[in-house]
């Protein structure tokens, strides 16, 4: 890492995102150690594979709505990109993202390829940012499902005690740490907040964009909560639409949390342990985090299809990144 880097880097971060991911993926082993292997086998054996099919058509579905929604935004900022440009970039930065230990990947890489299409590189840059928030709006607006979902275990305090567990440490340790940094670079943060702040008026100024964007995200939510229900009813999870959309907002939002390398062990715990909460098998519960895991894996797979055309003009563009910015992308 360069000096450059770590003079915007918050110290011990990527110690705790590996740490967060090594004693959560420890505990998915722990719970693994207790599954009847066989019993899980003819659970997987017995889902049909249209299902299967039919699942990864909705997370395909889900992945170009991503670039819509980006292709919105880029468009709406008089970024001149083909739509077929835009999505081939979403799809090569989740496979970044999926097969790269970080989570700044995915974004940098997106922002590096658009530059391909302009010189605007703090709108650019905004357009990232402004499409994530969007993604995880659309994902808050689902929490209501998750306190309707898990209010009688809430009010009984046990769905923290399960799920909490393992993650409070680690969000205790963020805090500690971050104090210092967070005072440390305030004024460079704030003088980033103001160039994205004058890029932000672009979108702001063409509301009806932005409503497109967010409809277009909800909807590549939406296909997520069909295809994981799809997967949950053929495998006898007796569960409701809105509980799976309850329970994965609730693993998206533990996914955010710094304290894990791409929600690896995060996801799989949060998943088999609320699953079981609403009544499925430890088989079951995890048979599904492990085969939905794997359907993000493969639907993105087809990204390194693109890297030689986009990473060759990423690299280009590497030496004149300003590093603060891509720092804040991994926020």
């Amino acid at each position: 890492m360069s000096n450059q880097r770590n003079k915007f880097w918050p110290p011990n971060k990527n110690w705790l995102r590996w740490g967060g991911t090594i004693i959560a993926t420890i505990l998915f082993i722990r719970s693994l150690m207790n599954l009847n292997w066989i019993g899980a086998w003819e659970i997987f054996k017995s889902l049909p594979a249209y299902l299967l099919l039919i699942a990864l058509a909705l997370y395909t579905i889900g992945m170009l709505a991503n670039g819509i929604r980006w292709h919105i935004l880029l468009r709406a900022a008089d970024i001149q990109i083909p739509a077929r440009e835009t999505i081939k970039i979403v799809f090569l930065g989740a496979f970044i993202s999926n097969y790269l230990p970080s989570t700044i990947g995915g974004d940098a890489i997106r922002f590096l390829s658009v530059l391909r299409f302009t010189a605007r590189r703090t709108v650019a840059f905004t357009s990232v940012i402004l499409d994530r928030a969007l993604n995880v709006t659309a994902m808050f607006t689902i929490v209501p499902f998750s306190l309707i979902t898990f209010y009688p275990i809430l009010k009984q305090g046990d769905l923290f005690t399960v799920t909490g567990s393992f993650a409070l440490p680690a969000v205790l340790g963020s805090s500690i740490n971050g104090n210092g940094w967070l005072n440390r670079y305030k004024r460079s943060f704030m003088g980033w907040l103001a160039k994205v702040w004058d890029a932000l008026k672009i979108w702001l100024r063409s509301p009806q964009n932005l409503l497109m964007a967010f409809l277009v995200s909800w909807l590549s939510i939406f296909v997520i909560f069909l295809a994981i229900w799809i997967l949950a009813q053929g495998m006898g999870i007796e569960v409701a639409l809105y509980q799976v959309m309850g329970v994965t907002a609730i693993t998206y939002i533990l996914t955010l949390l710094p304290i894990s390398v791409n929600g690896y062990g995060v996801r799989e715990v949060a998943i088999t342990t609320l699953y079981m909460e609403l009544g499925a098998t430890l088989e079951q519960a995890s048979t599904l985090a492990i085969l939905t895991r794997a359907l993000m894996l493969l639907v993105t797979l087809p990204g390194a299809l693109f890297i030689p055309q986009n990473l060759s003009g990423a690299l280009k563009q590497k030496p004149t990144l300003n590093d603060e910015l891509a720092t804040e992308v991994e926020q």
